[in-house]
């Protein structure tokens, strides 16, 4: 059972995805995505990025080497600045979409996490309905790399996320892996808290492509630390 605010989600159930629900989950995730990137906020949290006003910059120069005039420009500039970076947005999501290993992954989830050793993919399920992911590749005997987070937007901020972490976490610490790390976008602000309520911390920045990386260290059992030991 998930809560938040009093907002009871009932029954949630956290399992391995079915190789039925490849598809499925595979648009629900892309989807996600998408919205979460082509919203109003991240395309005023570029505005707040170091690349955002080099962006910025880049379509002012445009205008004015057309009008020749700052006057005339910048409130040229003001107008287009959210349809163009919507443009940019929408670029890079398919450029990364496009990528070999995602295509890869993408092509089926449930086969591509089935064949990595050590590696998961769960889904939250509630009356049927598949409301969350998330996704563990194994890296290493000690590290593994948190993937595919996401809820569904009919249920966000009512625990299911919570769920699933704690879900990864538990299984991270059976298994005796003691690092865990991922890769975010700085336009999913709401995914960054939840991490950092989960202890992660931010371990590297990539201005560039408004992306950074997170890490935790995790407290291993007795019964965990020995099967790291065995199996290093």
């Amino acid at each position: 059972m998930a809560s938040v605010d009093g907002t009871i989600i009932q029954n949630v159930e956290i399992r391995e995805l079915r190789q039925e629900e490849a598809r499925e989950v595979r648009d629900m995730i892309v989807s996600g995505l998408f919205q979460e990137l082509l919203s109003y906020r991240a395309v005023l949290r570029v505005l707040w990025l170091p690349v955002g006003w080099i962006w910025v910059s880049f379509i002012l120069v445009c205008f004015y080497s057309v009008t020749k005039s700052w006057l005339v420009s910048v409130p040229f500039a003001t107008v287009a600045y959210l349809p163009a970076t919507w443009g940019l947005l929408y670029v890079r999501f398919w450029q990364r979409r496009s990528r070999h290993s995602e295509r890869l992954e993408f092509r089926d989830l449930y086969t591509w996490y089935r064949a990595r050793a050590g590696s998961k993919f769960w889904v939250a399920v509630s009356e049927g309905r598949i409301i969350g992911t998330v996704a563990l590749y194994r890296t290493s005997n000690h590290e593994a790399q948190l993937k595919r987070m996401n809820v569904h937007a009919s249920v966000r901020r009512r625990g299911v996320a919570t769920l699933l972490m704690e879900h990864c976490e538990e299984y991270c610490r059976t298994e005796g892996v003691a690092e865990i790390y991922l890769v975010t976008s700085e336009f999913q602000q709401a995914a960054i808290r939840l991490y950092r309520n989960f202890g992660f911390a931010i371990t590297k920045k990539f201005p560039f492509v408004c992306s950074l990386r997170m890490e935790k260290q995790l407290a291993l059992g007795n019964n965990a630390s020995l099967r790291r030991i065995l199996f290093s």
